[in-house]
This record gives structure tokens, C-alpha cells and sequence, in this order.
């Protein structure tokens, strides 16, 4: 039975598929079968499918499987009666009367112990800090519509254009008016030379090589001009992430190994990331380029080209 939220008994609190794969990277949770169902008292389990795999290799995203060979839902669990509800089996409720969600938020800051497991009580049970429900939808779908990564962004912003409501599904960051995913995500193409300028999802084809201080990603298609400003010459844009920041960011590992292996191979990748172009003067020369300050490494995504296949429209390809 499908789920979205499962109840990880390394970390001790109910979680999406997407936080357990963040978890796994950051080197707090390592067992992708430690997981239950998230209806307190339910004896039923879940496998983190992909949790463990780089992005690089995923042909799937992380989800949460429910493992064979162990005890069913209960009889009062949650789950259960919220999947016969999805299916149409159930009466409608306030959520079929409910008007347009509220949009989905980009938290440019993660909370003070986000990484850190919760506590437990003597016996098992889960402390304040921790969590399960008590009934409910008992996590069939997630809750949670609060990101702290572009890379989650892509993956809500992938599932809503191939199921064709990325016009309607809205995010929010920060105090900004909350944003259509496809006005959100910004492409930077050949066919298309001039960038808005405003804070954005950019992304596109790109490039990196590995420098003694820094990883250089510079993208494959060129620009002319930035809002209304045009640019002397076309410029490529590009991104620096400074390997001293590297050091200090909880998934080091999983975003460090995909610099360096297309830093490696040469090949082309995918790029993602979150702020607004600046048009910057050379230190020598009369000359300019466009570049994206990273304020965090949550705020930028390495993806394979693998993922163009993902993001045709119903009806496309």
C-alpha cells in the first residue's frame, strides 16, 4: 500500500520519503527497512525504496515500499481507511469541499536540530520531540508542505508538470507572493536569451571542473541580457561552490560525490539553482559575466540529463 509518510525508528518521528533520503545522506539514519507504519499502534512496516542510492543512479524517486513477509495494517489503522478514500471507496469530507491548498514554502533556513535524532522514552515510546499519529490519515499522504532543499523542489516541481498542474500547484519563499511551479522554475536556453532577473528556480544544461578552491559550474546556453540590461557580449552563467563551504554542509557527502563525478567524466549535467543572476565586472578588462551567489549549498541540485526524460507533459513523448 502506497504511503508518504512513514514513522523511522532511527530518527524517531514521522517523515516523507524525501527527509529519509536527506537523513540517509547526512549520515543520521543507515537502515532504509527501519520504518513503520505511521498509524500509531500498527504493526505494518515500510522499506525507504532508493533511500541509499546517489541521484546520479536513481531511475526512480525515494518512496516508501511496504516490505512482504510481515504483519498487515491493522484493522483501525489510518491508512487504511484514507487509501479506500483515495480510491473513491469512501465518503467525501471536508477535504473533497476544501478550496486551493495552500502553497507549498521554501524554508531557506533549516531549524536548530533538524539533523538530530529525537528522543526516546524508556521502553521505546517517543518523547516530546518526536512523533506519530494517533489516527487520522496515518501518513498516507504527507503533511508537510515545507521544503529546506531546491533538490526536493525538483522533485515536487517533476511530479506536478508530468501530472500537468504546475500552473495551479503554488510555492512561497520567504515573504514572497507565493508563485505557479512553472513560474518558479526558469530555464535557461539557447532559444531563450534573456533571464527575468527576479529570485527563481534556474536551471539548465551545464558543465563543471574541479579547481584547487572550488568546483566551477558553468551552464552550456548563453544570455544576452538580464531583465532590461543587456550584456556587452552573450555570457554563459555560472556558479562557484567553494569547497571551505563544502565542509560544513550535512550532505556533503551526496552533493560532493556528484561534483566530482561530473567534474570527472566531463560530461554534461543538469543544474538547479535558487537566487537571481548578477551581471559581475572582471577584475581586468572591461569585461562582464553573469554569475549566481550560492547562499547555501540546500539552494543548488546536480541532476543527470536522464532527467529530461521526466519532465514531458501528459501527452508528450
Amino acid at each position: 500500500m502506497r504511503t508518504e509518510l512513514a514513522y523511522s525508528e532511527e530518527f524517531n518521528e514521522e517523515i516523507n520519503a524525501e527527509r529519509a533520503y536527506e537523513l540517509y545522506w547526512a549520515e543520521v539514519i543507515f537502515d532504509k527497512r527501519a520504518f513503520r507504519c505511521a498509524h500509531e499502534g500498527c504493526p505494518a512496516r515500510y522499506t525507504c525504496a532508493n533511500m541509499d542510492k546517489p541521484e546520479l543512479l536513481l531511475k526512480q524517486q525515494p518512496h516508501f515500499r511496504e516490505q512482504q513477509g510481515h504483519e498487515v495494517h491493522a484493522a483501525d489503522c489510518g491508512a487504511l481507511a484514507a487509501q479506500k478514500e483515495l480510491r473513491g471507496g469512501g465518503t467525501s469530507g471536508p477535504r473533497a469541499e476544501a478550496g486551493t491548498p495552500a502553497p507549498d514554502r521554501l524554508l531557506l533556513k533549516r531549524p536548530a536540530g533538524h539533523f538530530t535524532p529525537k528522543q526516546t522514552l524508556p521502553g521505546g515510546a517517543v518523547g516530546t520531540s518526536g512523533t506519530r499519529s494517533a489516527g487520522g490519515e496515518g501518513g498516507v499522504r504527507s503533511r508537510s508542505t515545507a521544503f529546506y532543499s531546491v533538490r526536493s523542489l525538483v522533485s515536487r516541481w517533476l511530479k506536478a508538470r508530468r501530472a500537468g498542474t504546475d500552473e495551479e500547484q503554488t510555492l512561497q519563499v520567504g515573504a514572497q507572493e507565493a508563485l505557479s511551479y512553472k513560474e518558479m522554475f526558469e530555464c535557461i536556453f539557447y532559444k531563450h536569451r534573456q533571464l527575468s532577473g527576479c529570485t527563481r528556480v534556474y536551471w539548465g544544461t551545464a558543465t563543471i571542473t574541479e579547481e584547487a578552491k572550488a568546483y566551477r559550474i558553468k551552464f552550456s546556453s548563453a544570455v544576452q541580457s538580464i531583465a532590461d540590461t543587456p550584456l556587452k557580449e552573450q555570457r554563459r552563467p555560472t556558479v562557484t561552490i567553494w569547497k571551505d563551504d563544502l565542509k560544513t554542509f550535512e550532505m556533503r557527502a551526496m552533493l560532493e560525490k556528484r561534483l566530482l563525478n561530473y567534474a570527472q567524466s566531463g560530461k554534461d549535467c543538469v543544474v538547479f539553482v535558487y537566487g537571481e543572476p548578477e551581471i559581475k565586472a572582471a577584475k581586468a578588462g572591461d569585461v562582464t559575466f553573469v554569475n549566481f551567489a550560492v547562499r547555501s549549498m540546500d539552494l543548488v541540485s546536480i541532476e543527470s540529463t536522464r532527467i529530461y526524460d521526466l519532465l514531458r507533459r501528459p501527452g508528450e513523448g
